[in-house]
C-alpha cells in the first residue's frame, strides 16, 4: 500500500536566485493538472480534500515561495494507517508526493505563500470531499485559539473544541 512521500528536491542557489528542478520520472504517474495555490496570508487553512472513487488524485506538491505545514489522513479503510493524521513542513527545498484515498490540506506559515501541486486524475465535483479540520483531534488542539483563514465551504458547521 503507498505511503505518503518527503523528499529533498535540491535547490540551487547563486546570484541570480534559485532554481530547483523536480523530476517527474521519479513516479509511475501521468500528471493531467497543475493547481497553483497563492496565499496572501499567514494561517491560511486549504483543505482538507479528497476524490472519492474512480476520481481519487494523487498530488505532488512543491512549495514555490514561503512554507506550509502540509496535513493528510489516510481514508483507505484497509490501512494500517486509516484515519491517522500525518504533518510534514514544506520549504521550496522539498516536496510531498501524497497517493490516492488521502484527505488533503496545508496551512500556510509564511505571508504570500506559493503551492504548486500536480494531480493523476481530474476533478470530478460529485465526487469532492471535504474532512473538516475540527473532525480530526490532532488538528482541534493545533489550531485552538488560532485565527485561520478559511472558505466558507471548508468552514464546519460546528466548531468543536
Amino acid at each position: 500500500m503507498e505511503k505518503a512521500i518527503l523528499f529533498d528536491s535540491g535547490t540551487f542557489l547563486d546570484n541570480r536566485g534559485s532554481f530547483t528542478p523536480l523530476s517527474l520520472e521519479l513516479f509511475d504517474k501521468t500528471w493531467l493538472q497543475s493547481n497553483v495555490s497563492v496565499n496572501d496570508k499567514r494561517n491560511t487553512f486549504r483543505g482538507l480534500h479528497f476524490q472519492k472513487g474512480e476520481f481519487a488524485q494523487a498530488k505532488l506538491l512543491k512549495v514555490i515561495h514561503g512554507e506550509i505545514i502540509d496535513y493528510i489522513v489516510d481514508l483507505r479503510e484497509d490501512s494500517e494507517d486509516y484515519m491517522k493524521l500525518q504533518e510534514f513542513r514544506l520549504t521550496r527545498n522539498n516536496a510531498l508526493l501524497v497517493p490516492r484515498g488521502f484527505a488533503h490540506g496545508f496551512i500556510t506559515t509564511e505571508k504570500n505563500t506559493i503551492v504548486q501541486y500536480l494531480v493523476d486524475n481530474v476533478y470530478n465535483k460529485e465526487s469532492e470531499g471535504t474532512l473538516f479540520w475540527n473532525e480530526v483531534s490532532e488538528l482541534r488542539k493545533k489550531f485552538k485559539g488560532k485565527d485561520l483563514i478559511i472558505s466558507e465551504k471548508d468552514k464546519p458547521n460546528e466548531v468543536i473544541y
